[in-house]
């Protein structure tokens, strides 16, 4: 019996929010936002105006799942409308799991460039 492979098979990914994110604003509250990427596909979640360390989205996301690439690309930043938007980290989401069993409610964590 042969196994199918993933090839164009749906993933719907749920960003939850983000808690004890790196505060990038000294003065304000931050906003942040997320950024997935796989392969060619990236999503945005709407700005979390005034969300600070503990941004809540539950915003859906649906990608056509790629054989051989089994990992999310996650960035988080700060939206600015004065200057640049500000990283505030990022990270990988391994999809083994979800793969295997079908679903996956982890919490992934996410570095700053310097790593921390």
């Amino acid at each position: 019996m042969a196994v199918s492979g993933i090839q164009g098979q749906l993933l719907e990914v749920t960003v939850v929010g983000c808690s004890k994110l790196k505060d990038t604003e000294w003065i304000s509250r931050q906003d942040p936002y997320v950024c997935l990427e796989y392969a060619s596909s990236k999503f945005r979640t709407r700005t979390c105006t005034d969300g600070g360390k503990n941004p809540t989205f539950q915003e859906k996301f649906v990608f056509n799942l790629i054989e051989g690439l089994r990992e999310i690309n996650v960035l988080v930043w700060n939206s600015n409308t004065i200057s640049y938007d500000d990283f505030i980290g990022g990270g990988k989401i391994q999809l083994q799991r979800v793969l295997s069993t079908g679903y996956d409610d982890s919490s992934w964590p996410i570095q700053t460039k310097t790593g921390r």
